[in-house]
Formats: structure tokens, C-alpha cells, sequence
């Protein structure tokens, strides 16, 4: 059986477009387009780009077709906790907001009373970024919800955009902090806040279809086949899971990419008292299972370091940057990756530069030295979500599978290992697209 699809995976930096070719058992891919992400900056806020995201989407698909021929299903998988409003003319109301606008912070800090009700809803940690406060930020700026006609997650707004249908898949909705696998949407939350539970689509089980392609974008495209839109896990960590290749029922991994998520799967979500205190988080897998997790902010720090280096003229590539690494002194400074300091855009290395001096009475004098310092901090941050996570499953892992863009840092991987204890064995690089398209495969029953 022969059979071709696209994976479009789009990150917080970039996304791309990969096309997977099952034959004789085998996966075999090939990446067709790769494009930027990221914040847009307008009127004081923070926003997603949508019209540009959507064109190169289309731009991946039209490569696709032209370069590998038929192509049998797309799936999309995006970052958790944004999504599009639709509104009941079935256009677009606005764009997207970012999770890093500084609007969900504030909302969050008013609300830090009602943090610990709000994690006991769905079992998600507590952040800036949730998607409860996102709501509730739109609600405070007198946004009317009754002109809504949907809330999209990322992934099914794009592919709400490309066939015309809407749904809700469980591994995206369930980053939002008020869907479980049980109850759907939680209409006690959405109550509180005047919020409509219907404009929240039907729950299609992960692996479903969409729809198919619409004839426009099948005519912008420069096709006339039907293509269809297949429900892959929209969470692009729950993709990345997906292509754990691991021999334990429970293994640990770090899925490692502008975010490291450090985590494990359990039958249950852990919503005690010590998981919530502790950071950790519960979010759906594509079989149904939790995803048992804690969110450190990743590659991030050095992605933006690289960018005020860049402004500065210093254009290194990430090699560079490992590199200088190695060289660099080791002053014996660090920094905590999850200090709110961190989360904004820009001046990123001056960030750490004052954070190690106010710290620690250490100035970090070059790139290298700053470089080494993120990446020496990473993994210790590694080793304190092992512990935390060892105590509240009371399991003990022998290994770390580490996944996604930053698996290809043998250097990191190396202080990781230093630091847990424990072996590291490196997956697939591009995890995500690859349990995008594995469970694309599996819903057109290939595997």
C-alpha cells in the first residue's frame, strides 16, 4: 500500500510542510517548505499573523502536489492555547492574540485567587498564557461573545479556513485549562464568565476527517482533486509524543524545541495540590492517555539571543553558538529559564547579563559565556522537573528520550545527562510532523 501525506507543522518560530510516504511498511519523508513564525506587533498588542500563516500553507500544499503527486490526507498541528473567532458571518473577527501578549499576564496576576479552582478544572498548570485567560482578558475589554459564532483552536482554524468546517480536537483543546476527555468544555467556568459554551464546535475524536479541500482554495492552489483535512493531533507536543519510538510503557521524555516540554504518560491526570504547586501540567495524548508534564521555557532564550546578536552584528547560526559555548569559560552562573524575565521578546542576552549580575555578583563578559550559562541552566531545570516528577508518580525512569529540533544539541544533551544521571537517547528530530503524519497514517488505516 502506497500511500502520501502532508504534515504541516507549524511552531512559535516556524513552521513547514513535510511530506510522508508510506510503502512496504516503511515511513519515508521528504520537506517540500519551510517558513518564519511568529509575534506581529500592532497597536500595542501581540497577534498572529494568520493571512500570512494560511498563504504558506497553501504555498506547502501546492508544493507538495506538484513535487510528490496525489497527496491522500493533511493534518495540522500548532502550539497549544490560541485560537481564532469566528464570527457568525464565518469570517475571521480580528487576529489570532499571541500567548505572549502582556495582556494575559496582568489578567493572570489579577486572578492569582482563583488559580488553584482554575488548575482543578482540567488539571493544566498556571500561566500567563492559558487560554482561560486569554477569555477572560477578551471579557474584561468588552468584547461581545454573543457576535461569536466559533472559538477555534490554531490547528482547526487553519483547517477550518481550508475546507469551511469546524471542530474541536481533544489534544489542542485540552492545553486550554477547561476541556477533559470526560466532560468536553467546562460550562460551570464558561458561566462564570458569560462565556457561551456553544460557540465551542463538536469534539471529533483525534484522527477523523475534517473535511475536504474547498474549490477555491483547490483553485488558488492549481489543483482539482479532493484532498481531505484529517484530524491529527492538533497539539504539536501530543504529535511529537506520538512518535516516541520508547520501550516503556511510561517514558520520559523532553520534547525540545522553542519550549522543552519534560515530561511522561500516565492512565490519570495528577491534579494534587503538590502537582499544581510544582508546575506540572496535564494535557491530553493521541491515545487518550495524559500527557504528564512540565513546561520550561526551551530553545527560546537562545533563539533570541541570537536574534539581538544578529541586530548587533553577529549573525551565528545555532552550530556557532554551541561552539562558542564550548569555548566559553565556565563561571559558575546560571539563571532560572522560567523567571517571567525571560518570557517577553528582545535584548535577551542583556536579560541574562543583569540577571547573573544581580544573582550572583558574576558578569558574564561574552556570547559564549552567556550561551553556556542558558544551556548549563536548561539542563539543571531538567533535573529539578526529573525530581518533581519522580515524586508525584513515585516511578523512577532510567532513561530520557529527547525529541524535536533540540535533540540535535548533542552538547545540551550531554550536560543533560550530566546532570539527570541518567542515559539520553536522541528520537526524531522533526517529532512532530512525524506523529503528525504517523497519525495521519493510522486514520487512512496504513498502519
Amino acid at each position: 500500500m502506497l500511500k502520501k501525506v502532508l504534515a504541516i507543522d507549524l511552531g512559535a518560530s516556524s513552521g513547514r510542510g513535510i511530506v510522508y510516504t508510506f510503502e512496504d511498511g516503511k515511513i519515508s519523508g521528504k520537506e517540500v517548505h519551510r517558513f518564519s513564525n511568529g509575534a506581529l506587533e500592532e497597536n500595542g498588542g501581540l497577534y498572529w499573523d494568520i493571512d500570512r500563516i494560511f498563504k504558506e500553507v497553501c504555498t506547502a500544499i501546492k508544493i507538495a502536489t506538484q513535487e510528490c503527486g496525489r497527496i491522500d490526507g493533511i493534518g495540522i498541528d500548532t502550539w497549544g492555547v490560541d485560537f481564532g473567532i469566528v464570527g457568525k458571518d464565518g469570517t475571521l473577527i480580528g487576529k489570532p492574540r499571541h500567548y505572549r501578549d502582556k495582556i494575559n499576564t496582568d489578567t493572570r496576576k489579577s486572578l492569582q485567587d482563583k488559580a488553584y479552582s482554575f488548575f482543578r478544572i482540567a488539571g493544566i498548570s498556571d500561566n500567563d498564557f492559558n487560554t482561560i485567560y486569554q477569555l477572560i482578558a477578551l471579557k474584561r475589554q468588552g468584547f461581545d461573545f454573543s457576535e461569536v459564532d466559533s472559538i477555534l483552536f490554531m490547528p482547526q482554524l487553519i483547517g477550518y479556513l481550508l475546507t469551511g468546517k469546524k471542530a474541536t480536537e481533544p489534544t489542542i483543546a485540552s492545553t486550554s485549562g477547561f476541556f477533559t476527555k470526560d466532560k468536553g468544555f467546562d460550562k460551570e467556568f464558561l458561566s462564570e464568565y458569560c462565556i457561551p459554551s456553544e460557540i465551542f464546535p463538536e469534539v471529533k475524536q483525534t484522527g477523523s476527517i475534517l473535511g475536504y479541500l474547498k474549490d477555491d482554495v483547490k483553485k488558488s492552489i492549481g489543483i482539482d482533486c479532493d484532498i481531505p483535512v484529517i484530524l491529527t493531533a492538533g497539539h504539536d507536543t501530543a504529535c511529537a509524543v506520538a512518535a516516541l519510538n520508547a520501550c516503556e510503557e511510561n517514558p520520559l521524555y523532553i520534547s525540545s524545541g522553542t519550549w522543552s516540554l519534560f515530561g511522561t504518560l500516565t492512565e490519570k491526570p495528577v491534579m494534587t495540590r503538590a502537582a499544581f504547586e510544582s508546575g506540572y501540567t496535564n494535557e491530553l495524548a493521541a491515545d487518550g492517555r495524559v500527557r504528564f508534564l512540565k513546561n520550561i521555557i526551551g530553545m527560546w532564550i537562545i533563539q533570541q539571543c541570537r536574534a539581538q546578536w544578529a541586530e548587533e552584528g553577529r549573525d551565528y547560526s545555532y552550530p556557532d553558538i554551541v561552539e562558542l559555548a564550548k569555548k566559553a569559560e565556565d563561571r559558575g552562573s546560571y539563571i532560572d529559564v522560567n523567571d517571567g524575565v525571560f518570557v517577553q521578546p528582545g535584548n535577551m542576552a542583556d536579560k541574562i547579563v543583569r540577571y547573573v549580575l544581580e544573582k550572583h555578583s558574576v558578569r558574564l563578559e561574552s556570547d559564549g559565556e552567556i550561551a553556556l550559562c542558558v544551556y548549563k541552566s536548561m539542563a539543571k531545570a531538567y533535573k529539578q522537573a526529573l525530581e518533581g516528577l519522580s515524586a508525584l508518580t513515585g516511578a523512577e525512569y532510567k532513561r530520557l528520550y529527547v525529541i524535536g529540533g533540540g535533540a540535535n544539541n548533542a552538547f545540551l544533551n550531554s550536560l543533560t545527562q550530566k546532570e539527570l544521571g541518567i542515559p539520553v537517547e536522541v528520537g526524531e528530530s522533526e517529532a512532530s510532523s512525524y506523529g503528525n503524519a504517523l497519525l495521519q497514517f493510522k486514520a487512512l488505516k496504513c498502519c
